[in-house]
């Protein structure tokens, strides 16, 4: 149960880079937080507190941020919008490891925007990491999201979504303040318009996961985080979609440990339960498949960074 609890604690946090945003402006080119506090994480997390675990990236309501126990590398990721970790080159492999917490807000924002954070979280790393990195196209492998059938019928379990979800930046907030309170009941077990949950009603060695009321982009930015690799949306859908999708375990434990969880030894030997492989359950539930591909993709590349003087 210990496993499985955090398996589904980790899948939630995808919520909070997926949820549907609406369309608001732009954000300028210099935008900056207000105030901002970086500190190095716990070095000795509490075991039996997931929370304590899992690195978080979340926006609350009043313009407010937090990340807690999250790699400088993937605060990097985040600013410059990286999907793979081939996309990042250069830096101090052990100052890119370093966990740090960060508590920050945005002046007169009374809800943070997704969009709004790359430019903020730019700014932030620039400012207290010195972070000088330029940009580059090169080569790399990644996924194109297809229809898996030649009529273009949908798999079963991908639907067109009837909710409303123009505010998906207000959802996103509200999220992120009751994960920061420790609230993961909010988000496993139970559906709700708007959001992506889990729940372990796909079996012994499965979760299912839900989504309502998401984009084709939000279920491209959930592939691009199983699978490691950037994606690529090649459907032609539109719109708003419902989805449940039967997850192997393995294949959530894979993402725990890429988002910092201490996944036991043992769950390495678990079996694959019933075949619900991520094609095996794109193909059969979603009606959609993931070919494999090459294309050009923005490298960031690391020219300087430190470590930030503590708070």
């Amino acid at each position: 149960m210990k496993v499985r609890s955090t398996c589904a604690f980790a899948l939630t946090i995808l919520l909070t880079a997926t949820a549907a945003s609406a369309q608001d402006p732009a954000p300028a080119p210099d935008a900056a937080f207000e105030v901002a506090a970086v500190k190095p994480s716990n070095p000795n997390p509490d075991p039996a507190n997931p929370l304590s675990q899992i690195a978080l990236m979340l926006p609350q309501p009043g313009g407010r941020f937090t990340a807690t126990n999250t790699p400088l590398r993937m605060l990097i990721m985040a600013a410059y919008e990286l999907k793979q970790d081939a996309q990042l080159v250069g830096g101090p492999p052990d100052l890119l490891a370093e966990k740090y917490d960060i508590t920050a807000r945005v002046a007169g924002t009374p809800t943070l925007a997704m969009k709004e954070l790359p430019q903020l979280l730019r700014s932030l790393l620039a400012d207290r990491f010195k972070l000088k990195a330029h940009t580059e196209s090169r080569e790399l492998p990644l996924y194109d999201l297809v229809l898996a059938r030649s009529d273009g019928r949908l798999g079963p379990e991908l639907r067109p979504s009837k909710s409303e979800c123009s505010k998906g930046d207000e959802i996103a907030a509200d999220q992120g303040a009751a994960l920061a309170k420790g609230d993961l009941g909010s988000f496993v077990g139970k559906p709700a318009p708007c959001m992506v949950t889990t729940d372990p009603s796909g079996g012994p060695l499965n979760l299912m996961m839900r989504g309502d009321g998401q984009e084709m982009k939000q279920i491209v930015e959930i592939l691009s985080q199983l699978t490691g690799r950037a994606v690529r949306d090649k459907t032609g859908l539109t719109g708003r979609y419902d989805f449940a999708m039967k997850m192997d375990l393995q294949m959530v434990l894979t993402l725990a440990r890429r988002m910092g969880a201490n996944i036991p030894a043992a769950a390495a030997n678990l079996p694959q339960a019933d075949g619900s492989s991520l094609t095996t359950a794109l193909n059969e539930q979603l009606g959609l498949k993931l070919e494999s591909t090459r294309g050009p993709m923005d490298v960031t590349i690391i020219d300087h960074v430190e470590a930030p003087v503590a708070d």
